[in-house]
């Protein structure tokens, strides 16, 4: 049986090497290509496929849409990242995908993650779900981003009170409570993490639903 495939990347250099990948395959056959979230939705409108290789950051929006507005009987995700963190992976699971791609991946990886999401499987690699599990990621609210990225460019407490409209109180608020959900001491350690995992990359909770902010 064929496989088809969907690639939604912004990417042409990563659209092209994924292309020749699934080429290469006997069983596998790429059936469209997005670039923007817009034209994602009228490909997987208008072309059957099985599986879908997906960036969630694309120009008009978050390839999170996709995800949510995937039903019971269709494809299955492949999360593309050029970034293989625990956080990256846990959201991807959270999230719903089948699998974690890098897209550096080197061909047989691909050949198998797509053949494994296509079987209804699950194609993240032990150590994926291991190191997810640790990370445990929930989405961060648009406020405690805002508070992550001032914390990481420096800026102080009085100055993030200006930057938010918030109270000294609440601020410190939030950073106490972002020390803790990370098992951290310190304000600088806080940064360290934030530009380490990219944690400003990933998707964002606003009233119950995920947006993204940055591209992976």
């Amino acid at each position: 049986m064929t496989v088809r495939v969907a690639i939604v990347e912004d990417h042409p250099v990563v659209t092209r090497g994924f292309a020749v990948a699934l080429g290469a395959r006997e069983g596998l056959e790429l059936v469209g290509a997005a670039k923007t979230l817009a034209e994602a939705r009228a490909l997987l409108a208008s072309t059957p496929c099985d599986v879908v290789l997906l960036d969630l950051r694309l120009p008009d929006g978050s390839g999170v849409e996709l995800l949510r507005e995937a039903g019971d009987d269709g494809p299955a995700f492949v999360v593309l990242s050029s970034f293989m963190t625990p956080e990256y992976v846990s959201a991807a699971i959270a999230m719903g995908a089948s699998g974690f791609l890098l897209k550096t991946s080197e061909t047989a990886e691909i050949e198998a993650a797509v053949a494994t999401a296509a079987s209804g499987a699950l194609a993240f690699s032990a150590e994926q779900l291991r190191e997810s599990r640790r990370a445990a990621w929930q989405p961060l609210t648009a406020t405690e981003r805002t508070v992550l990225a001032g914390v990481l460019a420096g800026r102080s407490n009085d100055e993030l009170t200006g930057d938010l409209g918030l109270s000294k109180k609440t601020v410190e608020g939030y950073i106490t409570r972002l020390l803790a959900r990370f098992g951290l001491a310190t304000r600088t350690e806080l940064a360290v993490k934030t530009e380490r995992d990219l944690l400003l990359e990933l998707p964002t909770a606003e009233r119950g639903r995920a947006s993204s902010h940055g591209k992976p």
